[in-house]
């Protein structure tokens, strides 16, 4: 959810409201979606693991969206459909 907050000379400045959701706008954030940096709620974020050659996994949060991208998650493949 974008604010809009007028400047200096009369300057519109685009601000990103921090305390709520960006998908369902409805609850507090938990986490930001490491794909778009959405603010998430904890039913909004899609929690995963990611692993890389070395051994290490790392968790990470995503939305709905970038969950399913195999261009950002790479374990998009492996997820079932949301329903």
């Amino acid at each position: 959810m974008l604010w809009f907050i007028y400047g200096y000379f009369g300057v519109l400045i685009f601000m990103e409201r921090m305390d709520i959701c960006g998908i369902c706008v409805k609850r507090k954030i938990f986490t930001k979606c490491l794909g778009c940096e959405k603010h998430l709620c904890e039913q909004c974020a899609r929690f995963e693991l990611i692993g890389s050659g070395c051994g290490c996994v790392w968790p990470v949060y995503y939305c709905s969206t970038c969950a399913h991208d195999p261009t950002i998650n790479p374990n998009a493949a492996f997820r079932e459909p949301d329903k």
